[in-house]
C-alpha cells in the first residue's frame, strides 16, 4: 500500500512539473494573454487528469457516445501540454543560444579586424620586397661603379615610401596587439558559453558526425526536446493509473483476505459478562430438566407426550424434536456458563 501512495505522490509530481512547463510556454508563445492562459492551462490539466482516472475506472459502464469524445479530448489536452513543454524548452535554448550568438560575433569582429591588419602588413611587406628586388636587379645587371650609384640613387628615391610602408607596418601591428587585448575577455566568455552548449555539441557529433555546424545543433537540439516530451506527460498520466489500480488491487486482496478469515475463523458468540462475586450453584440431587422441571413433572410430560403422540403423532413428533432442539440448547448454555464458573474460580484464588 505504501508504494502505490509513493507511486502516486510522483505520478502527480511529474504531472505538476508537466503542467508547469506547458503554462510557461503556452505564456510564452500567447504571451500578450499571460493571466488568461494560466486560467486555461491549470483547469484544463486538472480536467485531464480527471477526465483520464473516470475513464480508467468507469471503461465498461461509461456510455459509447462519452467515450468517443472523451479519448480524442485527452489526446488533443496531452498535445496541448506536450506542445507547452516544447516551446518552454525551445525558449530555454534560444535564450541560451543568443548570448552564445551575440559573443561569438564579437569574436568574429575582432578576428576580421586583426585578418585585414595582418593582411596590410603583408601587402607593406610584399612592397618592400618589390623594391629591394627593383634595387638588386639594377645591381646584377651592371657591373661598373655607375651602375651601383644608380642603384643607390633608386634607393633613395624609395626611401619616402619605405619610411611610409614601415610606419603602416608598425602602426597595423600596435592596433593588431590592442585588438587582441580587447578581444581576451570576449573569446573567454565565448568560451564559457561554447561549455555551457558543449553537451549538445556532443550529442550532435553522435548522431551526424564530428564537427556538425549550427544547422545540425539545432536539429539535435529538437530531437532532445520532441524524447522529453514524448516521456513527460504521457508518464504521468499513467503513473496515475498505475497509482489508481494499485489501490484496487490492494482493496481486492484485503477483501479477499477478510473473507477466508471470515470462512476459517468464524465469530463466536460474546462471553458473559464478568461477574467479580459468581453465584455459586447448590447441588440438587433431583436431576432437573433444562427448563428447571423436577423429575415427577419431567415424567409426567412424559407422558402426557406420549398420549399425544398417539393421538397426532406427525404434530407431535415436530413439536417434540423442537423442544428437545430447545433443551440442547438450553444445555449447552448452562455447560457453557459453568465452563466459564471454573475458568474464573482459579484466577480469582
Amino acid at each position: 500500500m505504501l508504494f502505490g501512495y509513493i507511486l502516486l505522490f510522483i505520478a502527480l509530481t511529474i504531472s505538476s512539473a508537466a503542467a508547469y512547463y506547458s503554462i510557461a510556454g503556452l505564456t510564452a508563445i500567447f504571451a500578450a494573454a499571460f493571466w488568461p492562459i494560466v486560467i486555461m492551462g491549470s483547469v484544463l490539466e486538472l480536467g485531464k487528469i480527471a477526465t483520464t482516472v473516470w475513464l480508467h475506472k468507469y471503461w465498461d459502464r461509461a456510455p459509447y457516445q462519452f467515450k468517443l469524445y472523451l479519448v480524442p479530448a485527452i489526446a488533443i489536452l496531452m498535445l496541448i501540454t506536450s506542445m507547452g513543454i516544447f516551446g518552454f524548452l525551445s525558449k530555454a535554448h534560444l535564450d541560451q543560444a543568443v548570448p552564445a550568438g551575440d559573443v561569438s560575433a564579437k569574436v568574429q569582429i575582432f578576428d576580421d579586424k586583426i585578418k585585414t591588419l595582418r593582411d596590410n602588413i603583408d601587402a607593406d611587406r610584399k612592397a618592400l620586397k618589390q623594391m629591394d628586388a627593383q634595387v638588386d636587379e639594377k645591381l646584377s645587371r651592371t657591373t661598373d661603379d655607375k651602375g651601383a650609384e644608380r642603384s643607390v640613387q633608386i634607393r633613395r628615391n624609395q626611401a619616402g615610401e619605405r619610411k611610409r610602408i614601415q610606419d603602416d607596418i608598425t602602426t597595423s601591428q600596435n592596433q593588431i596587439t590592442k585588438l587582441q587585448e580587447q578581444r581576451a575577455p570576449v573569446a573567454s566568455e565565448a568560451r564559457k558559453v561554447e561549455a555551457e552548449v558543449g553537451p549538445i555539441k556532443y550529442i550532435a557529433a553522435l548522431l551526424y558526425g564530428d564537427n556538425p555546424d549550427a544547422n545540425v545543433l539545432e536539429k539535435a537540439v529538437r530531437w532532445v526536446i520532441i524524447l522529453l516530451v514524448l516521456v513527460f506527460d504521457p508518464l504521468a498520466l499513467v503513473l496515475i493509473l498505475a497509482a489508481d489500480q494499485t489501490f484496487t488491487w490492494h482493496r481486492e486482496d484485503k477483501n479477499k483476505k477478510e473473507g477466508w478469515q471470515q470462512v476459517w475463523q468464524p465469530k463466536t458468540e460474546a462471553w458473559p459478562e464478568w461477574d467479580e462475586e459468581p453465584k455459586k450453584e447448590e447441588p440438587n440431587p433431583i436431576v432437573e430438566d433444562p427448563n428447571g422441571m423436577s423429575a415427577e413433572e419431567f415424567l409426567d410430560n412424559l407422558n402426557q407426550q406420549a398420549a399425544a403422540v398417539e393421538d397426532n403423532p406427525t404434530e407431535t413428533k415436530n413439536k417434540l424434536l423442537e423442544r428437545e432442539l430447545e433443551a440442547v440448547k438450553a444445555t449447552a448454555e448452562n455447560l457453557k456458563k459453568k465452563f466459564v464458573s471454573l475458568l474464573r474460580n482459579p484466577l480469582k484464588k
